[in-house]
């Protein structure tokens, strides 16, 4: 009886340590990106985009059902401005263009904006376009330094700045520097569609032209280049309302603390309190989304928008995007049979070993009684 006691607890201790083993398989949700990011433009009755306001999911978790999503207000446009020089290396000229230089930088930034540079010669010398100041000073330096030959014209120098702007430009500009003739004849050098960029002649004499913007001095140029920004918002708030779906089944949080933006405990709408926004500015905010432990099944496997249409108010004006597909990105909400991560072969070995192990002392017990009763 004592033998049969000791294979009964130790049967005992086993199951225990079965029971408490980790699940190899179980059902799981998970989610799947279908659409990582999509952006609203503003645009005015003219259909110019002055600003976007974009969502994309920056951090995934997606076998535990946890992304965050930032939001950004981008009033800002990447630019590229091509500087050439029609005759006009000289010290003076260089070193303004030196002082422009910083000034656009301080005034744009360096994350949206480059700069490069054209030198009409045979052949054209070009600097290609740069991020820095020093980069774009030390260009400029190697072009006062060349003997200009003739050869080629600032019209040839135009289309080469045209075919330089890189594709994800989207405010190209041509700073066409000639001090030795005025305005009005050095347009008409230029045959070149410059439809696509902004067009700014600095000269000595400034004259009305056509089609593009006579400036003589580095203040007026620098606030040529300012006009061509997104305009300055001002008083920005944006309201975010979360799908019904999304807030019934998962759990949503601001991340990181934001001082100027709030959560609705009911609603889970975002309230972003941006404020003015400068020219070039941008703004962002981040939320995370983690899923319930238990989903509404009917949202398996279908195409989830995650908010509904924003509202945006700025310089006294409220736009209300109707399209929320416009400004959310797709999620899909999955239900599979996944391996636990935790376990692995040793589980398996375990689990079998463990099955086996119970097995045997049952079939000896059963053995055992049957002995004692004969």
């Amino acid at each position: 009886m004592k033998k049969t006691r000791r294979l009964v607890i130790i049967t005992c201790i086993l199951m225990i340590g079965l029971i408490n083993m980790p699940i190899l398989s179980a059902a799981n949700n998970r989610l799947e990106i279908v659409q990582k990011a999509k952006q609203y433009l503003f645009k005015t009755d003219e259909g110019e985009t002055v600003g976007t306001l974009r969502q994309e999911i920056v951090e995934q978790d997606l076998v535990n059902g946890n992304i965050t999503i930032e939001l950004t207000l981008n009033n800002a446009r990447n630019t590229e401005i091509m500087y050439i020089f029609n005759g006009s290396n000289d010290e003076t000229t260089i070193s303004s263009f030196k002082e422009l230089t910083e000034d656009v930088f301080t005034n744009l930034g360096t994350e949206y904006t480059k700069i490069g540079s054209i030198l009409v010669s045979e052949p054209l010398v070009t600097k290609p376009f740069a991020q820095t100041i020093s980069e774009v000073a030390t260009g400029l330096d190697e072009l006062k330094a060349v003997s200009v030959t003739a050869g080629t014209t600032v019209n040839q120098a135009v289309e080469s700045a045209l075919t330089s702007f890189s594709s994800d430009s989207d405010n190209k500009i041509i700073i066409v520097v000639d001090t030795t003739n005025d305005a009005s004849t050095l347009k008409s050098q230029i045959t070149a569609n410059t439809s696509d960029a902004t067009l700014i002649l600095y000269t000595t004499a400034t004259a009305s032209v056509e089609n593009a913007i006579s400036v003589s001095n580095v203040e007026e140029t620098n606030a040529a280049i300012n006009a061509t920004l997104i305009p300055a918002k001002n008083g920005t708030s944006i309201t975010m309302p979360l799908a019904t779906y999304i807030v019934e089944n998962f759990d949503v949080a601001l991340v990181g603390n934001p001082t100027n933006a709030t959560l609705d405990e009911t609603t889970k709408a975002i309230q972003w309190n941006v404020g003015d926004v400068a020219s070039n500015q941008v703004e962002k905010v981040r939320y995370s989304l983690s899923l319930k432990s238990v989903v509404d099944d009917s949202l398996i496997g279908l195409e989830l928008v995650i908010n509904e249409a924003p509202t945006i108010i700025f310089n006294g004006n409220t736009v209300q995007n109707t399209d929320a597909n416009q400004c959310s990105p797709v999620i899909k909400i999955l239900n599979e049979t996944i391996d636990n991560p935790k376990t692995g072969v040793a589980s398996y070995l375990i689990f079998g070993s463990t099955l086996l192990a119970i097995g045997t002392i049952t079939y000896i017990i059963s053995k055992k009684k049957k002995v004692e009763t004969l």
